[in-house]
């Protein structure tokens, strides 16, 4: 039966993160666009160019950096005001922000400043919502941020925050600014937005100001393949990180499998009948004395849980390491050791995502999915239920690759297709 722990609380463990539960997904909304070019600068360069690589540079750093991001328009469209604030709402995001360059009478003003609107200074003639008129403390903190983070990577005068009641920053319902990076009515203004890496430069300002205000759950999985579901399993408390990293490419530990599993399934019932010494035929290889202790008939042994030299009590997988011996999970070497720290197979997690399971999911089988698992295999049948089932996939046409250790990444797709699939069931 599936149980899902939200709070497991392992003292400076891989899955201890100071970033649980912070949401980071991003609004960028490229100002102008289509027919409306915005400002026009003394150089002939149009508003709507500059914001519009500045915006997708932004994009581009942000997903990087392991934010969700979603912009308002992804080519040069026109877009209403209210089309770009209804597309904020509906994002369920946490950060609006808008790219703008700016203009003014005057071809000697010249600049960064960031606009937000604050519920202090309210202009009766354009009400803000009411969202928008408590969110004034975040909205103020997010444009200071990133004002001081623009003006560190493009110097310029500092023309501070603006109060302000454009329709963009007083009508959503998340802390929202609006960034207007130089005025293309300048001449020295319009000549840093008519570069390229200028350009890139304000994206980055803007992005350090982001990273400051609301740092992204993980750092390190931007890109990565496996994103989805590693933020599925931490939106569940499944999977965590340690100091804003996932590090999904590290091979899984024993101890982190165990975690996983825990977190994921819970160990009571998932074995009955259970003596609990460690396994002693002197094999030092993984096999499956390590995953399935003897069965007994009748009452279980009254054997008290061994303990292990390498499982001190101060270690961060203790409590879940001896709970998964208790209920039958895993077993020690025969030297007394239990090597929680040690890199898991592909062959181990699925013996250990099978057995839990059980038969909560219909299907698998024992056809010849795989080639290369033997099958005289102890993981054998594992492998090849959960291949069937779509929850463990192999690294190449026909192949499993059982002996491979398993990385972080890799168990985090496992985990979730498995609960996708006891969900679908439900």
């Amino acid at each position: 039966m599936k149980r899902v722990i939200a709070a497991f609380a392992v003292a400076a463990s891989l899955f201890a993160s100071p970033y649980i539960g912070q949401a980071a997904k991003v609004v960028i909304d490229p100002g102008h666009g289509g027919s409306d070019p915005g400002a026009v600068g003394v150089n002939g360069l149009y508003e709507k160019s500059v914001n519009n690589e500045i915006a997708y540079r932004l994009r581009d750093i942000l997903l990087e950096k392991g934010y969700e991001v979603v912009v308002t328009r992804e080519t040069d469209r026109t877009l209403s005001l209210q089309d770009r604030v209804e597309f904020a709402r509906g994002a369920d995001a946490d950060l609006f922000v808008s790219v703008h360059a700016n203009a003014h009478p005057s071809k000697d003003v010249r600049g960064t400043m960031v606009l937000y609107h604050d519920a202090a200074k309210p202009n009766p003639d354009y009400p803000a919502s009411d969202e928008m008129k408590a969110l004034t403390p975040q909205s103020r903190h997010l444009a200071q941020l990133v004002l001081s983070s623009v003006l560190e990577q493009v110097p310029n005068t500092n023309r501070g925050l603006l109060q302000s009641s454009a329709y963009v920053v007083r009508m959503g319902n998340i802390p929202s600014i609006l960034v207007e990076t130089a005025f293309l009515s300048n001449a020295q203004d319009a000549s840093l937005l008519s570069s390229s890496s200028i350009r890139g430069k304000y994206a980055t300002g803007i992005a350090n100001g982001i990273l400051k205000y609301l740092p992204p759950i993980f750092s390190d999985i931007g890109m990565h393949w496996a994103k989805d579901s590693i933020l599925r399993l931490n939106e569940q408390g499944i999977a965590d990180g340690y100091e804003g990293k996932f590090n999904p490419d590290k091979p899984l530990t024993r101890a982190e499998l165990m975690a996983f599993a825990e977190r994921a399934f819970g160990f009571a019932g998932a074995s009955s009948d259970v003596t609990l010494a460690a396994f002693d035929d002197g094999a030092t290889a993984v096999t499956e004395d390590v995953y399935d202790a003897e069965e007994t008939h009748g009452e279980p042994a009254e054997i008290p849980a061994p303990t292990y030299g390498d499982l001190p009590d101060w270690h961060w997988s203790y409590d879940v390491m001896k709970e998964a011996v208790e209920n039958g999970i895993l077993r020690g070497y025969p030297d007394g050791t239990i090597r929680p720290d040690a890199p898991v197979s592909r062959a181990e997690v699925a013996v250990v995502l099978d057995r839990l399971i059980g038969t909560s999911m219909s299907g698998g089988g024992d056809g010849e999915i795989f080639r290369d698992v033997d099958s005289g295999s102890w993981a054998y049948s594992s492998i090849m239920r959960l291949g069937s089932l779509g929850i463990v996939r192999g690294v190449a046409d026909e192949q499993y690759a059982p002996e491979r250790k398993v990385t972080r990444a890799e168990m985090a797709t496992m985990v979730d297709r498995q609960l996708s699939g006891l969900n679908s069931q439900v």
